[in-house]
């Protein structure tokens, strides 16, 4: 009987998990795109990165890319990006908001390899 009742518990724990949200949130959700904006410095082209948050229901926050080399002619505000070895850091840490895309540029002669690789799922 405490079997059944254990078995119970868990299955409507995990319903009001994925009801509230956390279920249909994930980190790879998280679109990261960039595009050439038309605009050169000292012969470079200028690159936009735009990070898109389409869950309606989850923030996320503290997220990360993995970005390997990567440099730029102008610095980029650490207040958007702040790099650690190999590791950026979005938004100072402050949340993505769904719908709402965090943009920020570089100058460098090719795009870099920009993935998503941490963050925190903020859900209500």
């Amino acid at each position: 009987m405490a079997s059944n009742a254990c078995k119970l518990l868990c299955l409507v724990l995990v319903f009001a998990f994925i009801n509230q949200g956390y279920g249909d949130c994930h980190l790879n959700y998280l679109s990261v795109k960039q595009s050439k904006t038309g605009k050169m410095i000292e012969n470079k082209p200028e690159w936009e990165v735009r990070v898109t948050n389409p869950c309606i229901r989850c923030k996320f926050q503290y997220t990360k890319l993995l970005c390997v080399g990567f440099k730029s002619v102008t610095p980029v505000p650490t207040s958007l990006l702040s790099k650690t070895g190999d590791i950026c850091l979005l938004n100072a840490g402050n949340f993505i908001f769904p719908h709402v895309d965090f943009v920020f540029k570089y100058v460098w002669d090719t795009s870099f390899d920009l993935k998503v690789i941490d963050g925190v799922i903020v859900c209500p």
